[in-house]
């Protein structure tokens, strides 16, 4: 019996295998052109941040999710360089 309970905490502790309740998960990011696209799964408050050719930075706002998905954009004024996900 204990090994059952040692597998069994040791199965839930593994990456992957449980995931905690308000977590944001399936985050991914994509550029295009002046555009910066996000999502991210799950539950939990989110933003995109993009950087830009010309140097500056944009972000959208904070995007709050209950076990479900969120989707938002950004535009630069130059071309997008870059962009991720920043977690609260």
């Amino acid at each position: 019996m204990r090994q059952l309970l040692v597998m069994l905490l040791l199965l839930l502790a593994a990456p992957g295998v449980a995931t905690a309740a308000g977590t944001l998960h399936s985050c991914a990011t994509s550029v295009d052109g002046k555009v910066a696209s996000g999502r991210c799964e799950g539950g939990g408050s989110f933003r995109l941040v993009a950087s830009c050719d010309d140097g500056t930075t944009v972000d959208s706002s904070w995007l709050t999710i209950s076990h479900g998905m969120g989707r938002t954009k950004v535009r630069c004024r130059s071309n997008a360089v870059d962009a991720w996900i920043e977690q609260r």
